[in-house]
């Protein structure tokens, strides 16, 4: 009996080390010793040029002879063809003094070991004093995360496809940096109404549903490219659709660099150039969902359910919007001054979703400490525009301000995580760039917080935020570490 009981505690001992060894693995920080600590101003010399920028891109389409599952609503969503391409853009920006670089992806999103690795490639030929890397959040591209393979536990992203991603990503940059030239800024700030465009899918009602650009021309007035900020889900085709696309970003793109031809109808001019698109805060969350009915400005036609025409749409309500406000010719600044203040964060994984898939390798991301993952925040200026850089899909009321404290809410407190981040940041236009340099997932604010029953506003049913947020402690401990960056940034 000894004998037995010695052997099966020697097996169990077996597998609780394979368990543990296992869990240690997939675990491991990626990227040991990894921080950002950043200040850059300009300095007290003169330049020897003035602003000069470049823009590149590169086709991340993936090979449909691979099995691809995409990313977003469900598992087990196989893709069946290629509708349009999906693209990394990239935009330097150099004002005599320093350089800094964006790279923009349709994806759903990439965690920051990546976006750590994509800034390795770059440095090795072009070196940046910072590099931005933001995905679209596209529910129409190849999972990059892990979460959305064949069935729940199971990860959906191809090793190869996400190293090609990385290394086109890098290329872009490269690219857009080898692309530099003399240039002209020009800040457009547009409101939109939400209405028949996004809609927020859950209480308050508050929305990031300002357009921002960054118009950037050479001497003679022609576009070398552009930087756009809006806020909205790229899901426009929703669940059932299983073709690759760029949606509404990719249709902005084209708009603003082919302009639009409808038969019967004459043609409008684009603006040439390459074209960034950047998402910002569309936690809560913001979306052209199957209820919201969109008009083309163009063929006048409404569109209600997914399809890629109303995906069109939507990116030519924008394209339309954009193309007016430029009409107007604004003031171009002629030498603006880049600063950029960055700084590494931990964030805690309170999630027991995200613990497990971690543990087990379905979510592939180091950790730093246990139960702890490492992101970082960002404030850049150029001129008049300043930048804020946060890592996942933000709730606009922690951007703009309306954070209430609703019955049914799990916490007893006031709203934390105030003042909103835009007034704090200096400058005229004000642009917040979600998904940047990693997604974490939703953020939260934690007087709004519902993972217990009774569900805020009278629902019957869990909210979908708190199933794919880090956890309560995400919303305020970003926000104060956005305010503690802005502080020492001395603006």
């Amino acid at each position: 009996m000894h004998r037995f009981i010695n052997r099966a505690l020697a097996v169990v001992m077996v597998f609780a080390a394979v368990g543990a060894s296992w869990i240690l693995w997939h675990t491991r920080d990626r990227n040991r010793g990894y921080a950002v600590d950043l200040r850059v101003r300009p300095g007290g010399g003169a330049r020897a040029e003035g602003l000069r920028v470049g823009f590149g891109r590169e086709t991340i389409t993936p090979d449909l002879s691979r099995t691809v599952w995409l990313a977003g609503f469900a598992n087990g969503r196989r893709a069946t063809a290629v509708h349009d391409d999906l693209w990394a853009v990239a935009a330097i920006v150099d004002d005599g003094e320093h350089r800094v670089g964006l790279v923009v992806l349709d994806a759903i999103g990439l965690f920051h070991d990546d976006v750590v690795t994509i800034r390795r490639r770059v440095a090795e030929s072009t070196p940046l004093d910072y590099l931005v890397v933001a995905s679209t959040h596209n529910h129409s591209t190849p999972d990059l995360m892990g979460l959305w393979g064949s069935r729940v536990g199971f990860s959906g992203v191809d090793a190869a496809y996400r190293q090609r991603v990385i290394e086109s990503a890098a290329r872009a940059a490269v690219a857009a940096a080898a692309n530099l030239s003399a240039a002209r800024l020009s800040l457009l700030e547009i409101p939109l109404a939400p209405d028949g465009l996004v809609a927020d899918s859950r209480d308050p009602q508050v929305f990031d549903a300002t357009l921002r650009m960054m118009h950037f021309t050479r001497p003679d007035g022609s576009t070398i490219g552009s930087v756009v900020n809006w806020a909205d889900h790229p899901e426009t085709l929703w669940a059932d659709n299983t073709e690759i696309t760029a949606d509404f970003p990719g249709y902005l793109r084209t708009a603003l660099e082919h302009g639009i031809a409808i038969d019967g109808l004459p043609p409008v001019a684009g603006l040439g150039g390459i074209h960034v698109y950047v998402n910002g805060a569309i936690g809560g969350l913001m979306t052209t969902n199957p209820e919201t009915a969109v008009m083309d400005p163009f063929d006048r036609q409404v569109y209600q359910p997914p399809s890629h025409q109303k995906a069109r749409a939507v990116g030519r309500r924008l394209a339309s919007a954009i193309l007016t406000a430029l009409a107007a010719d604004p003031v171009p600044e002629m030498t603006p001054r880049l600063t950029v203040t960055a700084r590494t964060i931990e964030l805690a994984l309170d999630n027991p979703l995200f613990r497990l898939a971690s543990a087990v390798g379905t979510i592939d991301r180091g950790q730093p400490r246990w139960n702890h993952i490492r992101s970082e925040i960002a404030l850049i200026t150029l001129g008049e525009a300043s930048i804020a850089c946060i890592p996942g899909e933000l709730y606009p009321e922690i951007a703009n301000g309306g954070i209430t404290h609703p019955d049914g809410a799990d916490f007893e407190l006031t709203p934390q995580e105030v003042p909103p981040i835009r007034d704090l940041m200096p400058g005229r236009i004000k642009f917040l760039f979600g998904l940047a340099n990693d997604e974490v997932g939703y953020i939260i604010p934690k007087s709004e917080w519902d993972d217990r029953a009774p569900w805020l506003y009278g629902s019957t049913e869990r909210h979908y935020g708190e199933i794919s947020s880090p956890g309560p402690e995400t919303g305020p401990l970003l926000h104060t570490a956005f305010k503690r960056l802005v502080a020492g940034a001395g603006f």
